[in-house]
């Protein structure tokens, strides 16, 4: 996913359409949207109403220049609020489709929680698809990887992933990490353009965190999967 640059994988969210089915008659949730480009690009495709939320202030307002930008301004809304406290931002709204793409990670250990505020939000059916990652090793061995990613939060192993979504009363659809191979190439690209700017100067080495997340995903030690469950 490109996410973070706020452009969507046009071929993902083709996908995700097809897969979970988004209409006109769909009211989609983008979690953590940044810029809302998932949200945006498949309300354009689809016609459907969404609202995104991200804790970034200047994220969301750039967000909302795009909507406009795009035509989608009257079919939804760009917020800024915490996933974590999903009713404060959301009240009582309810969805047919919830996107949480790549930022789950950052509350694997307490994602129980989590679920059970998102539930709030769903309808019997509503379809949830998320992009996460997983460690198939020890804590010890994923540490630089935590460091990478700025979190203190020890990454569940795939069978507890899955058994979390399981516990919450969710049926699991779909699950498949094919796409790791495509992280492990977008992480290249990035290790490219950063050793240029550590070449130049323009990059401390120990800001330069690439590495560890690049060389952990090749290995295998850590996993990108995509998980599609329904209420």
């Amino acid at each position: 996913s490109t996410q973070s640059t706020g452009d969507a994988n046009d071929y993902f969210a083709e996908w995700i359409i097809k897969k979970v089915g988004i209409s006109e008659s769909s009211h989609v949730l983008e979690l953590a949207c940044a810029r809302g480009a998932y949200a945006r690009y498949i309300s354009k495709k689809t016609g459907c109403t969404f609202v995104g939320i991200d804790i970034m202030p200047d994220f969301i307002e750039e967000g909302k220049a795009k909507l406009t930008e795009h035509g989608v301004q009257d079919k939804g809304e760009l917020l800024v609020g915490d996933m974590m406290k999903l009713s404060e931002v959301l009240g009582d709204q309810k969805f047919t489709h919830v996107l949480a793409l790549g930022c789950l990670l950052y509350i694997q250990d307490d994602i129980d929680s989590f679920y059970e505020q998102l539930k709030q939000h769903c309808n019997p059916g509503t379809w949830i698809v998320a992009q996460d990652f997983t460690r198939t090793c020890t804590v010890e061995e994923i540490k630089p990887v935590m460091n990478h990613f700025r979190s203190k939060v020890e990454f569940l192993m795939p069978d507890e992933y899955m058994k979390k979504i399981l516990d919450a009363g969710f049926s699991l659809q779909y699950y498949n990490n094919d796409n790791n191979d495509g992280v492990v190439k977008s992480a290249d690209t990035i290790m490219a353009g950063g050793s240029k700017l550590l070449a130049e100067g323009l990059l401390k080495k120990e800001d330069f965190t690439h590495p560890a997340l690049r060389d952990a995903l090749a290995a295998g030690r850590f996993i990108y999967g995509t998980y599609i469950y329904t209420v």
